[in-house]
């Protein structure tokens, strides 16, 4: 499909979108920029999860507060189905478990309690329990190097199976309930040959989505693609997009460079769609929003600088399906011990 056409899908009204992002045909992955972790052999970052309230007609993130308020790692949030919750991931016994946090009454409870790490919660579309990346048993880089690493989980906390076949998978992202995109993580440990894939998961067929990927894996607002960010030229990183119709990825919106000197390393690949089908970016402690036009760029939306509490870099955005709830993560430059 040309360039133009898919950006006309892309900007849907916002009931419309609403009704999509909590529907219970799809496994709901609007957004699902997955942050660093820890490798096998390195302690994971000090991260904290905020909730800020979003308000897309007036362009502005208000009253972010901290909803972690744990020291350690605190990553990978994600709304479920109703918008009334958060998933998250915290490393609190020894091991990197997921926890709900709810909205209305600011209560932390754990959901799972396991030996091994997880990451990545999406609650499924049926409320029956959750999706994550289960690693018992790490490579080099952190990834789960024997057994097929997305499982599916009840609310008791114990998985009952994995959802896909293929292996070493880092971080994902659900299209519909039949694919997904995944940043299959370089198996040797090298770090030099990750791979981005979309998967079918009647089929196991896979299709190459880039040999030079970033973290980040999203779905459309047309909820036909999987989104992802391509390093190929590494001074022109790029948002692209593609699914199961297409022959080959579409190219969106090219992201932009951070400061003068700023290392590869710490340049920003965190974004998240909207429900107006813009997408927000997060650079420091700014947001750029792209509004999704063909031939525009991403353009300053708001600066949370001025918060001494979000001193780091953030790092981790995800939205409700309404649009009026944004979580994300706090990066800060120490480490733990």
């Amino acid at each position: 499909m040309p360039l133009a056409g898919l950006i006309l899908r892309f900007r849907l009204h916002t009931a419309a979108y609403r009704v999509l992002a909590l529907g219970l045909t799809l496994l709901v992955a609007a957004c699902s920029s997955v942050p660093e972790r820890p490798t096998a052999d390195e302690p994971p970052p000090s991260t904290q999860i905020f909730l800020a309230t979003l308000d897309l007609a007036a362009g502005t993130i208000r009253a972010p507060r901290n909803i972690t308020q744990h020291a350690g790692y605190n990553n990978q949030p994600s709304f479920v189905n109703d918008g009334s919750a958060l998933l998250f991931v915290s490393n609190r016994s020894g091991s990197t478990n997921v926890y709900r946090y709810a909205i209305a009454t600011s209560v932390t409870q754990p959901v799972t309690a396991t030996t091994e790490n997880l990451y990545s919660p999406m609650e499924l579309p049926d409320g029956s329990g959750f999706s994550a990346v289960r690693v018992v048993t790490p490579n080099a880089n952190g990834a789960e190097s024997k057994e097929p690493p997305i499982w599916r989980y009840g609310w008791d906390g114990k998985p009952t199976a994995p959802m896909t076949d293929v292996r070493v998978v880092g971080y994902y992202a659900w299209v519909n309930a039949q694919l997904a995109a995944f940043f299959v993580v370089d198996a040797d440990g090298t770090r030099n040959a990750n791979t981005a894939v979309l998967a079918d998961r009647l089929t196991g067929k896979t299709r190459l989505l880039t040999n030079k990927p970033g973290r980040w894996l999203g779905r459309t607002p047309d909820g036909l693609r999987a989104s992802f960010v391509d390093k190929t030229t590494p001074q022109r990183w790029v948002v692209a997009a593609m699914g199961a119709q297409d022959k080959r990825p579409v190219v969106l919106v090219e992201l932009p460079t951070g400061p003068a000197g700023e290392a590869e390393a710490d340049r920003s690949e965190d974004l998240c769609w909207l429900p107006d089908g813009s997408l927000l970016m997060a650079q420091g402690n700014q947001f750029l929003r792209w509004d999704g036009k063909v031939g525009s760029g991403f353009k300053p939306y708001a600066d949370l600088g001025a918060n001494p509490e979000l001193s780091g870099a953030i790092k981790r955005l995800a939205v409700s399906g309404d649009g009026t709830q944004l979580a994300f993560v706090v990066q800060r430059k120490e480490r733990q011990p």
